[in-house]
């Protein structure tokens, strides 16, 4: 890894026509977009890359490209980034894999073996900062044996479910025999000897010039994105997980009524 990298962080990416696709639209994007964004990273001399390669240093050049929560839609994704030559984490918790609107452990299975890296969102989608420490280890141990148990290939990667970070969970990470964090903190990815690698949330909203601009790395932009996240964050301990929860859920109704 040479020089700072940009982390992208997905969810769902959705067709269209899709009614009922159980995501969140917010935390959505569609198809014609991720393709947009694959061929922005391209065009910009870079590929799409899963961070254990860039740790692996088999990617220089690499744009990050990380999926929390193992939406059926993943699968999708997945096979166009193999096409493009690239490759991405996908984040999965165990609880829901093979359940509606989720990846099956046959798709993942499939999926690690066009490239995929398949790594931990937790054995269910709790915030950890609601966890006893008992409870955290509990979600980072689970997850990883059933996971490196089905698959037969080794998780290295964890991502908080949220981005809710426990006091303490680097070490707790470290110590379940995970190598990093990739965390909702909003920077771009400096040292690949940190414990915590932060991302870029793409949202439905996020517009193909902003995204070239992270993967150009644009200061005004990068400082834009630092600011928005503080605020957020400020909002979530002010209000504690639930209250900040309703409120978004509020402001997001009323946005679609727009």
């Amino acid at each position: 890894m040479n020089g700072p990298t940009t982390v992208l962080m997905y969810h769902a990416v959705l067709d269209a026509a899709d009614a009922d696709a159980g995501a969140d639209r917010h935390y959505s994007v569609d198809r014609g977009q991720f393709l947009r964004h694959i061929d922005a990273v391209r065009s910009a001399g870079q590929s799409p890359a899963s961070v254990r390669s860039l740790l692996a240093g088999a990617d220089a050049r690499g744009v990050g490209f990380t999926f929390d929560d193992g939406h059926a839609s993943n699968e999708w994704a997945a096979q166009r980034l193999a096409d493009a030559g690239g490759s991405a984490d996908f984040f999965v918790n165990t609880t829901t894999v093979g359940t509606a609107h989720f990846l099956s452990w046959a798709a993942l299975r499939d999926m690690a073996g066009i490239g995929m890296s398949i790594q931990s969102h937790g054995h269910h989608h709790r915030y950890l900062d609601e966890l006893s420490p008992a409870e955290v280890d509990d979600e980072l141990q689970r997850s990883r044996a059933l996971l490196e148990d089905r698959l037969g290939r080794r998780v290295e990667l964890f991502a908080p479910p949220g981005g809710r970070v426990s006091p303490g969970l680097h070490t707790a990470a470290a110590r379940a025999g995970y190598s990093a964090v990739c965390s909702s903190r909003v920077d771009l990815w400096r040292d690949r000897h940190e414990p915590d690698i932060p991302r870029f949330a793409v949202l439905a909203e996020t517009s193909d010039a902003q995204l070239s601009r992270w993967v150009r790395q644009d200061a005004g932009e990068l400082l834009a994105r630092r600011l928005r996240a503080g605020l957020l964050n400020s909002g979530k301990r002010l209000l504690g997980n639930q209250g900040y929860e309703k409120l978004r859920g509020r402001l997001l109704k009323l946005a679609a009524k727009r």
